[in-house]
């Protein structure tokens, strides 16, 4: 299970620094071993299904190295699976970087390598996964800069990792944060042939409800690289919500009909236990009819939430929406 960008405690600053941080971090930790024994549960059943109803696939690497941007970031990536497949892009919440920042915040190891693994594994039988250490700041990509992380800068990302990897067309994977970050690629990049995304909503989006959060998250943190990564966040969603409009934006996206799948849980309403709660199910439901009518594939999976969604479900709708899709 992966831990959401949001997972933290709700608390202002104040003069006893010290105390307010470390108090922090005990309730990041506390949530995250709740979370972590339900996911093992999930996790247990969903390599089960897998193990059972599939063959073994070895995941086969044909590249990595390092794409270098526009303004001088390095975004480290590999490219895994059978060449002559089409490319998935993955990245947040599922890249090694993000796993092993959310260890050093926690003070421990949370072992979502074992479910990265298992979802490449599963993707890559029969797609080509460019697998990226993004957002800036995470694992071996450098940055983030001042002023990141604006949405036609990440989309400008994708395309400089893309053009590196030698890869023409992607359809971009992403959930929570990720699902955001897929939508305003697929706006700014003619490389995003298409999406797959979850745990966002892409009409409605909640921005004007989390800045705020971000925010407070984001100040009590110490100086350094995870304050950093969380202020470019809060600098994405603004820049985001600045001019956004529904309706511009599925028309915007209408050249991708065809290629754009969103799944959510119906009782997703972000993470509650981490004082963050958001409509993301309601408001994906609310809109399912608008976003079909518009060449979206719906899926709301019934009785599952933000964190307990299963690898198996959601890959399956992944894998069912994409079979005999060409890009």
């Amino acid at each position: 299970m992966t831990i959401p960008l949001f997972l933290q405690y709700p608390c202002s600053v104040d003069t006893n620094f010290s105390a307010k941080f470390g108090h922090l971090l005990q309730n990041i930790v506390t949530v995250v071993k709740s979370i972590v024994l339900k996911a093992a549960l999930v996790m247990a059943m969903s390599l089960l299904v897998a193990c059972v109803t599939q063959e073994s696939q070895v995941v086969m690497q044909q590249k990595e190295g390092y794409a270098v941007t526009h303004d001088g970031v390095k975004i480290s990536y590999e490219l895994i699976g059978p060449s002559d497949a089409p490319v998935l892009w993955v990245g947040y919440p599922w890249s090694r970087g993000w796993t092993e920042l959310m260890a050093e915040m926690t003070g421990g190891n949370l072992e979502n390598d074992t479910v990265n693994d298992q979802l490449l594994q599963l993707l890559t039988r029969k797609y080509q996964v460019l697998y990226v250490d993004y957002p800036r700041g995470v694992g071996r990509t450098t940055g983030p800069l001042p002023g990141d992380l604006l949405p036609e800068t990440a989309a400008k990302d994708y395309d400089a990792v893309a053009e590196a990897a030698g890869i023409e067309k992607f359809v971009a994977l992403g959930f929570s944060w990720g699902g955001a970050l897929g939508v305003q690629v697929a706006l700014h990049s003619e490389r995003c042939a298409g999406l797959a995304i979850g745990g966002w909503p892409v009409l409605g989006a909640p921005f004007e409800e989390i800045i705020p959060q971000v925010i407070s998250n984001t100040a009590v943190l110490p100086p350094g690289r995870a304050k950093n990564i969380y202020a470019s966040n809060v600098n994405f969603y603004k820049a985001s919500l600045a001019g956004w409009d529904d309706t511009r934006v599925l028309e915007s996206l209408s050249d991708k009909a065809g290629l754009l799948y969103l799944y959510i849980g119906s009782e997703d309403v972000a993470v509650p236990e981490a004082g963050l709660d958001l409509p993301l199910a309601e408001r994906i439901i609310d809109n399912k009819e608008r976003l079909e009518n518009a060449g979206w594939k719906v899926d709301v999976f019934e009785g599952y939430d933000h964190l307990n969604l299963p690898m198996d479900v959601w890959v399956t709708g992944v894998l069912d929406f994409l079979e005999g899709n060409a890009w």
